[in-house]
Parts: structure tokens; sequence; C-alpha cells
């Protein structure tokens, strides 16, 4: 039994209702956003004019395996919405189950990757974390000009990444995404690859915002069909689009704290979201709440690709 999980002053038994609720709702969501996004995405089409932009490709992506974990946070829709630009339209909490009707979601994507390529370059020794922060938004009236209008997909308007993979950075600047150079993010999983069960701890030493999740995976199974992830950002030079593919996969729930660091802009942004508040962290003394997420599994690792709409 972990030792963070002891000085929370939560007990086992407590953590273990919690899973097998979330996994229920997280089924239950997962149906739910498929059929959303699928719905809104034929409308927001029909209004879009965007045909005239031009579409240019900047980097490909790829890796040998993936091993993720996205935290999904209810939050107050009026903290929200003043964070995305024109255009971009929150998923209601509700709509999904994961909260009230005036609430959206932020999702935490803890990712690594092996043998992380850029542009098909030789892999880099060193694995590739990252760590985003994004709000889940209806698919844009874009997607269907960048090629990425695909049904089930999930849409998300990214706030923040950070990465320990200088290259990595350095290519999603070309976007304007706001990216973050983390060389000591810190990543312990301690979860069994082949169940999906067990805990993964990411502490991200941010120097805007500093933060921490621990996720204890419930366990995960293998999926048909793809997995899809398109991150947005509006930025100076255009309109970036980040989409990440993956076919064979495994998925299934987790359960996770996030610690953020008092009077920090993320402990602004998820006071009160979530599941609800739990004990300080024992350590820091950052605040905490809990949040369900997915457990994901990329056994043939990722593919993804960088545009830029302008």
């Amino acid at each position: 039994m972990s030792s963070l999980i002891r000085g929370t002053g939560v007990a086992w038994i407590d953590l273990q209702k919690y899973g097998r609720w979330v996994s229920r709702l997280m089924r239950k969501a997962l149906v739910g956003c498929a059929a959303m996004l699928c719905v809104v995405s034929h409308s927001a089409l029909a209004h879009s004019d965007e045909h005239k932009a031009k579409v240019e490709p900047l980097h490909t992506y790829g890796n040998s395996l993936g091993q993720e974990v996205d935290t999904v946070i209810a939050i107050s829709a009026s903290k929200l919405l003043p964070l995305l630009p024109p255009g971009y339209n929150v998923v209601p909490a509700a709509a999904l189950g994961f909260g009230g009707p005036d609430q959206g979601l932020v999702v935490i994507v803890d990712f690594r990757g092996f043998d992380p390529t850029i542009d098909h370059k030789k892999p880099l020794k060193e694995n590739l974390l990252t760590v985003d922060v994004a709000i889940l938004v209806f698919e844009p009236g874009e997607a269907a000009h960048a090629g990425v209008n695909i049904p089930g997909a999930f849409h998300l308007y990214a706030l923040a990444i950070h990465t320990n993979d200088a290259r990595y950075a350095e290519s999603l600047h070309r976007a304007d995404i706001p990216v973050e150079f983390v060389k000591k993010i810190g990543y312990h999983r301690h979860m069994d690859d082949a169940t999906g069960v067990g805990d993964l701890i990411v502490s991200v030493p941010s120097e805007d915002s500093p933060f921490q999740t621990f996720s204890s995976g419930q366990g995960y199974v293998s999926m048909a069909g793809d997995f899809n992830a398109v991150f947005w950002h509006d930025g100076r030079k255009g309109k970036a689009v980040l989409h990440f593919r993956s076919q064979n996969f495994r998925q299934g729930t987790a359960i996770s704290r996030i610690y953020t660091q008092p009077d920090s802009a993320w402990d602004a942004l998820f006071d009160g979201g979530g599941l609800g508040p739990c004990e300080p962290h024992p350590e820091t003394g950052y605040r905490c709440v809990f949040a369900p997420a997915l457990n994901l599994r990329y056994n043939d690792g990722t593919r993804g690709r960088l545009l830029l709409i302008r």
C-alpha cells in the first residue's frame, strides 16, 4: 500500500467504492460522449466557412508503446468560458454524467511514450513524458477542413502542455501551442502493465503553476476501433491542430487526486471541482480534489500530426 494513500486519510475500502462508482460512470459517459460529439460535429460543419483557410502540415510524431491516464475534472463553466476563444463550445459535464449543467470538463493527460520520434527521425533514448491540461469541447467547425472530423474523437482546447522532451516542445512552439519544457517531470508508475491495476504518480514542477496527480488504476481491457484525441489552440500564427491516433489499445478506469499549490493558477481553476476535496498532500501541503479518470495503454504506440490552419 502506498504511503501517499495512507497519508491522505482515505481508507482503501473507500477507494474501492469510488472505483466501482467511477467505472459505471465512465462507461455511461464514454457512450454519451461519442454520441454527442457526432451529433454536434454535423451541426458545426454545416455552419463552417473555414474551407478557404490553408492547412499546413508541420510535424509528425510516433512511439512504440504508450501509457496514459486522463483525469476528468468537472468545473464551473463560468471559469472555463473566459479561457476559450470564439468558436469553441464547452461540452456540459451533465451531458456526460460527470457534473451539473453549469459545469464543463477539464482533462489532465499524463502520457508516457517509448522510443519517441519526430518526423520519422531517430528515436530518443529517453521516454517522452507529456502532461497536458485542456478543456473538453465540441468538435470545432474547422475539423472537416483539417481532416479530423472523426466520429467519436475527443476534441480538447489546450491550456498548457508540459514535456521533458526539448525537441517536442520546440516543434509545438512552431504552432504557438502553450508548451513548457520541464526537464525533471516526476513519473513513478507502480502499475501492472498487463492488467492496468496499480498507481501512477506524476509531478510537474512547472515555473507557472506546479501540481501533482496521484492515480489508482482499476484495470483495463482490449478495445475495438481507434482512439482519437485532437488538441486545438488559437495562436498568433493561426489555429493549431494536434491529432493523435491509436488503433490497438486497452481502456479502463482510474481514480485520481490532483494536488495543486495553494493560490496558484491551477489551484484557482480546480477549486470546488471534481468529486470534491480530499486531504492535502502530507508532504507539500498542496490542496487536493478527487476526480474520475480513464486508464489507457496503447499497445502499438500512437501516431500524431501537427497542423496549422492559417
